[in-house]
């Protein structure tokens, strides 16, 4: 064999490894796994800002305790084909208590990717065991807090509060004269 055909014997090695190698990866990875990872980071606004934020997971486990805003790192999944859930309470002094659900929603990636990368083994063993085969909806939480009014009865002294705060019903009566 000449010096040309070993090189390019050589060269045809090379090539034929890197593909395989290639080939092997994406066999073995799921499309979802590959674009999304089984986390997802998420954004958390108060209006009022500064607001606790609570986080349970689906077994009632307080996994995040801390203030708005801020951005958290959630799993997707919860083993395998489950998805994963959350509870999330935003509450301030003076304000109403929100709460919100996160739960897993299938991902695109999973069903579309799978069908030009990860094949039968992503569809059915990387991405359900990574859990990337979720997003958790909603993406972001932007609670806007409302402020609790106080009843005062007749007898108990002034009271000044927003008109925007009072319902339609209350307002029946007042004297627009007077600016009431």
């Amino acid at each position: 064999m000449s010096g040309r055909q070993k090189f390019l014997n050589y060269r045809f090695t090379l090539f034929r490894k890197i593909l395989s190698m290639f080939l092997l990866c994406m066999l073995t990875l799921g499309c979802a796994s590959i674009i999304r990872g089984s986390n997802q980071m998420m954004a958390f606004k108060s209006n009022p800002p500064e607001a606790k934020l609570k986080i349970y997971d689906d077994s009632s486990e307080l996994i995040v305790n801390s203030t708005t805003p801020n951005i958290v790192t959630l799993k997707r999944g919860n083993g395998y084909f489950k998805k994963k859930s959350y509870k999330v309470v935003v509450e301030k002094e003076g304000y109403q208590a929100m709460e919100f659900q996160i739960e897993g929603k299938v991902n695109g990636w999973y069903l579309g990717g799978n069908l030009i990368f990860g094949g039968l083994i992503g569809y059915l063993i990387v991405d359900p065991l990574t859990g990337a085969m979720w997003t958790l909806s909603p993406e972001e939480i932007n609670a806007t807090l409302p402020g609790i009014v106080q009843s005062l009865s007749r007898n108990e002294g002034l009271m000044i509060v927003l008109s925007e705060k009072i319902s339609d019903r209350l307002l029946t009566g007042t004297r627009p004269d007077l600016g009431l």
